[in-house]
Order: structure tokens, then sequence, then C-alpha cells
């Protein structure tokens, strides 16, 4: 039900999809690989490496993420934010990944 009841979707070309054996993630994985791509070293990684923040399938697929229970703490974490500030997001990616 992320989508509505909805009986067909339409995407553009270049919107990327993650999906675990074509159905949704868990809403904390979920959330957590948002911050996660979200993250100031991931926007670093991209502008270094690519030269520009475009980023396709190809570009997901050769990234090296954190480990999936990483991820899912990330996203249990933030669920219980009111809010998040960029430095928040950071810190507490390299607090879980150190």
């Amino acid at each position: 039900a992320a989508f509505g009841d909805h009986a067909r979707l339409g995407f553009e070309n270049h919107l990327n999809l993650f999906h675990e054996n074509k159905h949704g993630l868990p809403e904390a994985l979920a959330r957590g690989l948002v911050l996660f791509l979200n993250t100031t070293a991931v926007d670093e990684h991209f502008r270094r490496f690519n030269g520009h923040t475009q980023v396709n399938a190809t570009d997901l697929k050769l990234m090296k993420y954190p480990g999936r229970n990483t991820l899912i703490r990330l996203g249990e974490w933030a669920m219980q934010q009111r809010t998040l500030t960029q430095d928040m997001i950071d810190a507490r990616l390299e607090m879980l990944t150190e």
C-alpha cells in the first residue's frame, strides 16, 4: 500500500526503485537506505568519482552499502526522531559503522 490503491502506476525512466524479490522493502530498511543515500559521505563520493550528482542504476548497484542490519538500525533510529538534520544523520551513520 506504499502507492495507495491505484490500479496502475507510471514511472519516469530516471526513477530507481529498490526492491527485495520484486516486493517492497520493510519500512525500517527502506528508511535506513534513504538516510544512507542522503549522507554527506555518499554525496561526496558521487561528486568525486562521477563528477556529478546524477545517479543511475549501475552506480547504485556498484556502490558499497552498510550491512542490512546497520541500515535497519539507522531506519529505526530515524523513525524515532521528530526532525533530522544532516549532521544528525551523518553522526548516526558514523556511530553505526565504527
